[in-house]
């Protein structure tokens, strides 16, 4: 039997603690059905969208089905009206919004958001456009979070913790990764690292992912069984891998950007944007249907972790996804940058291999193991979060022989793209251009505010003799927690 006698001993600060601790486990529960409700959604949009629609609009020239350019122009129509419509915040990659609203909003996330990101996301995705599931599913949690600090009247500062425990429960339950969950939280969103403030992530993470586990049976997010790392000698060809990919990082967001500047400034309504860039991501997928350009795209990174593509295609997939996610996100669709990236990195980080392999026979066996240090690296890079993806692809492959490699490749990427990117990345960019300074997940607002405008000018001195409680009766008067102490008409 519960004394309560007892736990009213407990200390205020640690009672709160184990209340957020409760509270983090049930935002994971919340998490992680949001993760499968949003997968479900999402076949069923593809089924909609390829067995019913793709049928009655197809006509083939050679071999080259038309109606794959109609599919996502169909969706961006539709997902270009609900979100310039009802929620402009749904439109992108999510990742950026929820930074903002954990840096700036104290955590609040307007209610609509999770079921809007829910439909629009998983239009974009099931119609083909080019997207992931990270950054939606991440939206979509930190909204469950944010609504339960809300009917508890929670404070700021609890209210962020739980958004972060709730995008990191649902990154955890999508890839079966509770320790990558819980980092990919506390890397970019959330900088009051501690004990105290990461035992609430870590449960919501693991309850995230047993909840998903429990509906879809385990499951590895990565076929990559035969590929693993026993070379140390081969650690120099990761290290150049790695500064290749930080060259990429900085393309890739640059890039991604400029098409996003271009499809802003056509002076057309935000609709038909997103029509136009689904239409023209079709026009790649048509060419390649089999190889996963269209949708997130794991069919083709399961290909080439399988070695059942050739160079020449492995060059020509990886640089064909970054032009079709940026149209698709560019243009107003709604989706992730997470596994498109994963997408890139495989397919030029297995051509690098096979590259590697041709060159130096000998030494380089399992050139497609490249492709997994390339996905590392590029996400590395781009999302300046290289110890969050490092543990991602460990637990999505569950090969831990792979930690040296990634590591080389991922921190070298880092590195290289925060000389070039200065801090920034492809998620803290698109609020940077909005005027909100931010670096890897952390607000710089206090770099445009001069001291002039917030320094106080009135100010209250005491001096040397004044009785303590006559200084604390001030304290509480002035709300004041310092003063100039004189004496002699000098400090």
């Amino acid at each position: 039997m519960v004394d309560v006698k007892k736990i009213s001993e407990i200390p205020e600060n640690y009672r709160n603690w184990l209340l957020l601790d409760l509270l983090g486990a049930i935002v994971g529960v919340f998490g992680g059905l949001g993760a499968i409700v949003f997968r479900t959604v999402i076949s069923f949009n593809r089924w909609l969208f390829f067995d019913i629609i793709l049928p009655k609009i197809s006509f083939h020239v050679d071999n080259l089905n038309l109606g794959l350019i109609f599919l996502p122009a169909i969706g961006g129509l539709i997902v270009g009206t609900l979100v310039y419509r009802y929620a402009p915040e749904t439109k992108g990659h999510g990742v950026p919004e929820v930074m903002e609203a954990v840096a700036l909003k104290d955590g609040s996330i307007r209610k609509r958001v999770a079921f809007l990101k829910t439909l629009v996301s998983s239009i974009t995705i099931g119609s083909g456009g080019s997207a992931g599931i990270v950054g939606p599913i991440a939206q979509i949690g930190a909204s469950a979070g944010s609504l339960i600090g809300d009917i508890l009247k929670l404070e700021p500062r609890d209210k962020r913790l739980l958004v972060v425990c709730g995008l990191s429960s649902g990154v955890a339950g999508t890839f079966n990764a509770p320790l990558g969950g819980t980092l990919f939280g506390m890397e970019l969103f959330y900088h009051e690292v501690g004990l105290f403030n990461a035992v609430p992530v870590i449960l919501a993470s693991v309850i995230g992912a047993t909840v998903v586990t429990s509906y879809y049976g385990p499951q590895l997010s990565l076929k990559a069984e035969n590929l693993t790392f026993t070379n140390p000698i081969e650690l120099p060809l990761y290290f150049l891998l790695g500064l290749f990919f930080g060259v990429l990082s900085v393309i890739w967001v640059k890039f991604f950007y400029k098409v996003e500047d271009f499809f802003d400034g056509l002076k057309i309504p935000g609709k038909y944007k997103a029509t136009i860039g689904g239409a023209l991501t079709g026009l790649i997928g048509m060419f390649y249907p089999t190889y996963g350009i269209m949708g997130v795209g794991y069919e083709g990174i399961d290909k080439a972790l399988a070695g059942e593509i050739s160079l020449n295609l492995l060059l020509s997939l990886g640089i064909l996804k970054m032009i079709s996610t940026a149209f698709t996100l560019g243009s107003g669709g709604s989706g992730g940058i997470f596994a498109p990236s994963l997408y890139i990195g495989t397919m030029l980080g297995g051509g690098l291999g096979i590259i590697f392999h041709y060159l130096f026979p000998s030494l380089v066996n399992k050139p497609f193991t490249y492709s997994l240090a390339g996905m590392a690296a590029l996400f590395a890079g781009s999302a300046q979060a290289p110890l969050n993806v490092i543990i991602m692809i460990t637990e999505m492959s569950n090969d831990y022989s792979l930690i040296p490699p990634l590591m080389l490749s991922s921190v070298t990427s880092f590195i290289v793209s925060l000389i070039f990117l200065k801090g920034s990345s492809i998620y803290t960019l698109k609020l940077e251009r909005r005027g909100v300074k931010m670096r890897m997940g952390r607000s710089l607002i206090l770099e445009s505010i001069k001291v002039k405008e917030v320094m106080n000018r009135d100010v209250i001195t005491v001096k040397a003799n004044m009785p303590v409680s006559a200084l604390e009766l001030l304290v509480e008067e002035t709300g004041h927690h310092g003063f100039p102490v004189i004496e002699n008409g000098e400090l």
